[in-house]
């Protein structure tokens, strides 16, 4: 069965208002194209003991330990085919701009709500991160529906602002996540190359499963000015420049098919799922590169 095309436009979709509602739509078109979800149901191996403390569940302590040692220990277990993911999601300020009144942050928050809705459906446990030029908010990962209308809480009270340090904020998140989690960044990636491919580098260091979905407006990609235009730096406001487009389109767009390069370079390099998402694509292409992500890590 078709995915239902309207059910997926980015515009009718943002005009909805609840994220909940929002991310339900989207998800609920997104499965109906699917025959059916290979990622339903839960296994497990066994990790290592701990010791057990008071409030532990009782079920969970190892009686043949217990027999050997004469003291009280719990089995850890491991995920295999569920997973830890966190939503990294970009909040400054450049992420406010929008050609079409469909901003780029209205967009992300669209498609962080919707994969976030998506894992606990498949009965992943889902984690948020906001950020600027600093953490703003973190949310550990859970998997209850309770836990998921608290993350679309804060990603609806999010706001766009503040410059974009992107480098440091995923070195510094990569210290938060659990190893072997995947991590979902969703960012316009307005930062020095460099600096965002060794913050995707700590990530990798910790053994996460990466996925960086680069949202970007229409007109950053073809630069559609053809008069004298007035540019203005959405994180540094006071930086203005008048310029003639047609002179400088060419350059605008060499300067950033060799950014675009450059990133896609150092995804390829560490196994990195990259995608581009223009903020009239249809939600549907990155519910699929999650899935697809999702995928990969329980083979």
């Amino acid at each position: 069965m078709p995915i239902p095309r309207d059910l997926l436009d980015p515009q009718a979709l943002a005009r909805i208002g609840r994220l909940e509602l929002v991310a339900r739509t989207a998800v609920e078109g997104f499965l109906r194209g699917l025959h059916r979800s290979p990622f339903k149901g839960s296994s497990v191996e066994f990790a290592e003991h701990r010791a057990y403390v008071p409030g532990d569940e009782i079920s969970h302590i190892d009686w043949r330990a217990y027999a050997k040692t004469d003291r009280f220990y719990l089995k850890e277990y491991e995920d295999e085919t569920n997973l830890r993911a966190t939503l990294i999601l970009d909040a400054s300020a450049s992420m406010d701009f929008g050609s079409s009144g469909l901003t780029k942050f209205r967009y992300a928050q669209c498609v962080a709500a919707s994969l976030g809705f998506l894992a606990v459906e498949q009965l992943d446990a889902v984690g948020l991160v906001v950020f600027d030029a600093a953490l703003r908010r973190h949310v550990p990962p859970r998997s209850s529906a309770a836990h998921l209308g608290g993350i679309l809480g804060e990603i609806e009270r999010s706001a766009p602002g503040g410059e974009t340090d992107l480098g440091s904020v995923l070195q510094a998140a990569a210290d938060l996540l659990r190893r072997r989690a995947l991590a979902v960044v969703i960012s316009d990636l307005l930062d020095a190359p460099r600096s965002i491919i060794q913050g995707l580098a700590r990530l990798r260091h910790r053994h996460c499963e990466v996925l960086v979905l680069h949202v970007v407006d229409p007109a950053e990609l073809e630069f559609p000015f053809t008069n004298w235009t007035l540019f203005r730096d959405p994180e540094s406001p006071d930086l203005r420049l008048r310029l003639d487009a047609r002179q400088i389109r060419q350059a605008y767009l060499e300067a950033l098919e060799s950014h675009l390069a450059q990133i896609r370079k150092g995804c390829g390099s560490m196994n990195i799922d990259y995608c581009l998402l223009e903020t009239r694509t249809p939600f549907d292409q990155a519910l699929a590169r999650y899935l697809g992500a999702r995928r990969r890590r329980v083979r």
